[in-house]
């Protein structure tokens, strides 16, 4: 078990008086550095560093005295020109003030004069000698610089630095498909460019905390590197950001404009990440500690949604965000305060209820029962609120995954979410919420070849259209017409580890090894650097059948299912031959 620290330290106290505070103490987290860098081609007035990443420049100059020239940074050239159209906000010149913000939140209009912003500018004047020049105090999001002003400047002479927070690599996956490969390295330069000291959701236009984003991402993220340390500094940035009615904003730590992102921290999903966060890296690196200190904020937010549950036992209160970022032709066409999002709310009001209770269980066993209760009146009331039978895929996917539905409506939901599937032509139809959990609900339901069509499709929207169109991240949308660096769409990469390949953490010391091949795929491995030790599993069609190839860390055991036979072993390296 990993070790676990408070982080903070009680100021030593006087006889006779209570601590006044507390002192301020080094963070545990793993530090900032600077990785890998990159050497640009020039095209024009354009430098190409190959891979958007979130990072800064530095170059070496020699230009006229009083010579000036601008470094304009950017994720997309168009027309021959950096484009920052889709991560730039219209803000008032001088900064947002509240009476702005309220309009902007009621009406989304802006004042008359307004600046976009971020600018992502290096703007640098010559010295006449030879100048060397590096960014500090900021890093930008960007593939492309943008050479503005008369100057020659030799391409070889600029590098672009990835910085990222130094966590160590500890998942790998290869398949017969270059694209899918691809999509990983994406999904793992995503979360370079967005680990940086805090789960940010884009490193261009907010590099903000959003709560939601880590929390679809974590078991992704902890497939590809180790974030003990990183998560466990973060959770308490959650609890240092709690509310007293038990609330978080929706990104944390605070970030100046508490109006907007505190209405909607009670965001169904987002609001989540207090319970989902601590108990998901319980499971992955079993630290009971780390749990333990958590369980006051997430039993401060049970209390919360156990005062605003409708006696129905339905859940709405608050602003909501709903699934947020379908493909166009599925969205809400109401966002904001004035949208009601039942359907998702209460989803999560179960999956809160009966998740908090299962860590209540753990550390305070009196208390489950009344959360048991509460999940238990949410899945009654679900279905008042729910549409099975609907092409908007999320409407299915979530009951399905969050544990909503029984017997033959569940069956029947199965079912209509193939079908919704096969009418969207194998695309993917989901936003933030259901994304990560679209492939194993289809894997569940017995649809593996359904999962790997839909993997595999290339049409928009969809993960391999992305890296057709050349793109290095994922993409915020699957438009790709705002930021070309968000990790949470790239959240389908775990089915790639637990599925896919079939790793799967099931306590301390213990794995299920569960590989579900499918069609479109010749071989496919994976490798993780479990806490335990490293575990792979790997198969290959051969002339007769499929090969695998599995390798079990030393004190450890797992329990293998290949072929409708399951079997316990402890560690070593087994194949098995699957016949046709």
């Amino acid at each position: 078990m990993l070790p676990s620290y408070t982080g903070r330290a009680k100021v030593a106290k006087e006889p006779g008086q209570e601590p006044k505070g507390v002192k301020l103490c080094a963070s545990d987290n793993v530090p900032v550095r600077e990785h890998e860098r990159f050497i640009p081609t020039q095209n024009g007035l354009i430098l190409d560093f190959g891979q958007n990443i979130a990072g800064y420049v530095e170059f070496t100059v020699k230009g006229q005295p009083g010579q000036g020239f601008t470094l304009r940074m950017g994720e997309v050239v168009k027309d021959g020109h950096v484009d920052l159209s889709g991560i730039q906000e219209q803000e008032p010149i001088g900064g947002w003030k509240q009476a702005a913000m309220l309009k902007k939140l009621l009406t989304g209009k802006t004042p008359r004069e307004t600046v976009g912003t971020p600018l992502q500018e290096i703007r640098f004047t010559c010295s006449g000698g030879t100048d060397h020049y590096k960014t500090s105090f900021s890093v930008f999001g960007f593939r492309y610089a943008e050479i503005i002003g008369d100057i020659d400047i030799d391409p070889s002479a600029i590098t672009a630095i990835a910085v990222y927070s130094d966590m160590e690599q500890t998942g790998r996956f290869h398949c017969s498909d270059e694209r899918v490969n691809r999509l990983l390295e994406n999904t793992l330069w995503s979360m370079k460019g967005n680990f940086l000291d805090i789960p940010t959701d884009c490193p261009t236009r907010e590099r903000l905390g959003w709560i939601g984003d880590a929390q679809v991402f974590f078991d992704t993220g902890a497939y590809l590197c180790d974030t003990a340390a990183f998560f466990r500094k973060w959770l308490r940035d959650l609890e240092d950001g709690q509310y007293k009615n038990g609330l978080l904003s929706a990104v944390v730590p605070y970030e100046g404009v508490e109006m907007m992102y505190k209405s909607t921290g009670s965001s169904a999903g987002w609001a989540d990440a207090v319970y989902l966060i601590p108990w998901r890296y319980y499971l992955r690196y079993g630290d009971r500690e780390t749990l333990k200190s958590c369980w006051p904020m997430i039993r401060k937010f049970a209390e919360y949604l156990l005062k605003n549950i409708e006696k129905d036992g339905h859940y709405e209160k608050g602003v909501h965000l709903g699934e947020w970022l379908e493909p166009e032709e599925f969205r809400d066409k109401v966002y904001g305060a004035r949208a009601k999002h039942t359907e998702e709310c209460t989803a999560y009001l179960y999956y809160a209820m009966d998740t908090m209770a299962k860590i209540a269980e753990l550390l305070e066993p009196d208390y489950a029962a009344r959360l048991r209760q509460a999940a238990k009146k949410a899945k009654k009331i679900y279905p008042k609120y729910a549409d099975l039978d609907t092409d908007r895929q999320a409407k299915l996917v979530r009951p399905l995954a969050l544990g909503l539905l029984d017997g033959e409506t569940k069956k029947n939901a199965q079912a209509r979410l193939k079908k919704a599937v096969e009418n969207y032509n194998y695309r993917v139809g989901t936003g933030f919420l259901s994304t990560p959990f679209l492939l194993p609900v289809l894997t569940e339901a017995g649809e593996t070849d359904t999962a790997y069509r839909m993997l595999l499709n290339t049409e928009k929207p969809g993960w391999l259209a992305e890296v057709l169109d050349g793109a290095t991240t994922i993409w915020e949308n699957w438009e790709g017409n705002l930021s070309q660096n968000h990790y949470s769409p790239g959240a389908v990469c775990q089915w790639l580890f637990d599925t896919c390949a079939g790793i799967r953490i099931t306590g301390e010391r213990s794995f299920r090894i569960l590989p579900a091949p499918g069609p479109g795929l010749d071989h496919a491995s994976a490798e993780y650097l479990s806490p335990y030790g490293p575990v792979s599993s790997a198969w290959k069609r051969t002339e007769n059948g499929i090969l695998y190839t599995i390798t079990i860390p030393a004190n450890c055991t797992a329990e293998i299912r290949i072929g409708g036979r399951a079997e316990t072993v402890t560690a070593e390296v087994y194949e098995y031959d699957e016949q046709y």
